[in-house]
C-alpha cells in the first residue's frame, strides 16, 4: 500500500469520525436549545400571569379614587410601575437568550475547534 493510499484512508476515517461526532453534537445542541426555548416560554408566561393580576388590582386602586388629581397620580403610579415591569421582564428575557445561545452552540463549538486543531497537526506533520 502506498504513502497515498495510507494517508487518504486517514482523511477519509478523520472525516467520517468528524461527521459523527459533528451530528451527535448538533443533537446536543438541539436538546439544549429546546430546553432552554422552554425555560423561556414558561418565563414569559408567568410574566404575563403577574401582569394580568397586576393590572386588576391596579384598575380597582384607579376606580377607587374620589378626585381627579387622586385618579391623574394614580395613572402615573401605574404607567411607572408597568415600565418598571417591563424593562425587568425584558431583562430577563435578554438573559435567559444569551444562555441559551452560547450553551446550546458550545458542543457544535467544541467539535468544530478539535477538528481544527487536528487538522492543523496533520498539516505540520
Amino acid at each position: 500500500m502506498s504513502k497515498s493510499t495510507t494517508q487518504f484512508d486517514k482523511i477519509l476515517k478523520d472525516t467520517q469520525s468528524f461527521g459523527t461526532q459533528y451530528s451527535d453534537a448538533c443533537a446536543k445542541s438541539g436538546e439544549i436549545f429546546m430546553k432552554g426555548m422552554e425555560d423561556m416560554v414558561s418565563t414569559m408566561m408567568s410574566l404575563t400571569k403577574d401582569s394580568a393580576e397586576k393590572q386588576a388590582g391596579f384598575v380597582k386602586q384607579a376606580m377607587s379614587s374620589k378626585t381627579m388629581n387622586e385618579f391623574t397620580e394614580m395613572q402615573g403610579k401605574i404607567a411607572k410601575e408597568n415600565f418598571d415591569d417591563f424593562m425587568s421582564g425584558a431583562n430577563q428575557m435578554s438573559e435567559i437568550g444569551v444562555k441559551i445561545l452560547t450553551q446550546s452552540s458550545e458542543p457544535v463549538s467544541k467539535e468544530v475547534t478539535k477538528a481544527v486543531q487536528k487538522a492543523q497537526k496533520s498539516m505540520a506533520a
